[in-house]
């Protein structure tokens, strides 16, 4: 499998998958299915405080200040997200889809949120899970994944907005979604029985984690 537009090579997906889902092994776990199953308020369209903390099964940790900051920011994500058409793929979105979950970190480029250490990789964190289909993970692994000059250029000298920088990152992801659609269909079907269904995206981000993991 070949991914970030074809400058990442990655061996055997389905074992780095299988490990992630399957049974835990010489004591590691896994966020899956804590993080991906997690229920808060129910309701796949509105955020709520429960959203704010389902970063801590991805390792982070929403401290008080972080907390502060999250839900001083949930009535402008909630605004971005509402704009997002329902039902659509990361795979399928079109431009002005794209543009608008890039929009969703216009609040970080605030320079009165600049120093709250609430980054893009928690804020996706939050938000994948109401739209685990076309808000992708990244963090600093996937972040450095896709850095190529063919895929997601080093950030320029006089920096970008944490908009530009994801305009840039979905474009990449949607790219690899549809040169690898065959192969990640069938690695959706490799969830454990009764465990929470995954979306494609997802196992993009487990794929690209996994393999810089390692």
């Amino acid at each position: 499998m070949r991914l970030a537009r074809g400058t990442r090579e990655v061996f055997d997906a389905e074992s780095l998958l299988e490990e992630y889902l399957g049974p835990r092994k010489r004591g590691l776990r896994y966020a899956y299915p804590y993080y991906d199953g997690l229920v808060t308020n129910g309701d796949p369209d509105l955020l709520c405080t429960g959203d704010l903390l389902s970063p801590c099964l991805l390792g982070v940790n929403v401290d008080l200040d972080r907390m502060h900051t999250l839900t001083a920011l949930t009535p402008l994500l909630q605004r971005a997200l509402d704009r997002l058409p329902p039902g659509i793929e990361l795979i399928e979105a079109d431009e002005v889809t794209l543009d608008l979950v890039a929009a969703l970190y216009d609040p970080l480029d605030d320079p009165d949120v600049a120093d709250r250490d609430v980054k893009g990789s928690l804020i996706a964190k939050v938000l994948h899970r109401k739209r685990p289909a076309l808000v992708p993970l990244f963090d600093s692994k996937v972040r450095i994944f896709y850095q190529h000059e063919d895929c997601v250029p080093p950030s320029p000298r006089d920096g970008r907005s944490w908009r530009e920088y994801m305009q840039l990152l979905v474009r990449a992801m949607q790219y690899d979604l549809r040169e690898n659609a065959d192969e990640f269909r069938r690695l959706t079907g490799l969830v454990p029985p009764g465990g929470p269904a995954v979306t494609p995206l997802r196992i993009l981000d487990i794929v690209v984690w996994m393999s810089s993991a390692v």
